[in-house]
């Protein structure tokens, strides 16, 4: 039997996740899954115009790279999505480090990295920042409303992760925490599982 997703233009090592819609750029977005080993995969994102009858694939060909959370800014035809990227040693799969936030053109395709790991300062006592999920982006795409993981290491060297709703503002690439979320509200998959020599450092510059 053919995947009817191959017939125009998807993988067939790919499972579909969710379809958007851009009016502005007046193209459809599928959002896909590839799994590359147990309980490990990539996420990838594909676009196709309205009058067009193939989607093609607008995020970067990279196996390392996952392409999580997308959010739609139609008044400024910016797509933002949150990227991962996966840990492997030898043929080992260990887990996912926060890689960057990035900016899609959707009329042109262009990449944009907004932020990247190392670019997000950190406030004491935590040592380390990253965005575990986009919701919302307002004002043209200048605002993004996110989950951010804020991660200490205590008096006895356990490490501990904070969630907060925070802002954070593109141009500029500073945040704004506005809401601490319980302990049990925020488990995302993707929150941090990195090497221990990426722990011990700092983020910032």
């Amino acid at each position: 039997m053919t995947n009817q997703w191959q017939t125009i233009g998807i993988s067939p090592d790919e499972r579909f996740l969710d379809l958007y819609f851009e009016p502005e750029s007046k193209q459809f977005l599928a959002h896909f899954y590839e799994q590359l080993g147990e309980g490990f995969g990539v996420k990838s994102l594909y676009a196709r115009h309205f009058n067009e009858n193939e989607y093609h694939k607008i995020t970067p060909e990279n196996k390392q790279l996952t392409y999580e959370d997308v959010i739609l800014c139609p008044e400024s035809r910016k797509i933002f999505v949150n990227v991962f990227k996966l840990k492997k040693k030898q043929d080992k799969y260990l887990g996912y480090a926060w890689h960057s936030l990035q900016m899609i053109d959707s009329n042109t395709g262009e990449v944009t990295e907004v932020l990247k790991a190392g670019q997000l300062d950190s406030e004491r006592p935590y040592a380390k920042v990253w965005i575990t999920e986009l919701r919302r982006a307002k004002k043209n795409g200048e605002q993004l409303v996110c989950t951010m993981a804020f991660e200490k290491k205590t008096k006895n060297g356990y490490v501990e992760t904070d969630y907060y709703i925070t802002k954070v503002f593109t141009k500029t690439g500073l945040y704004k925490r506005v809401t601490k979320l319980e302990d049990d509200v925020s488990q995302n998959p993707k929150t941090g599982i990195i090497e221990i020599e990426e722990k011990i450092a700092a983020v910032g510059t």
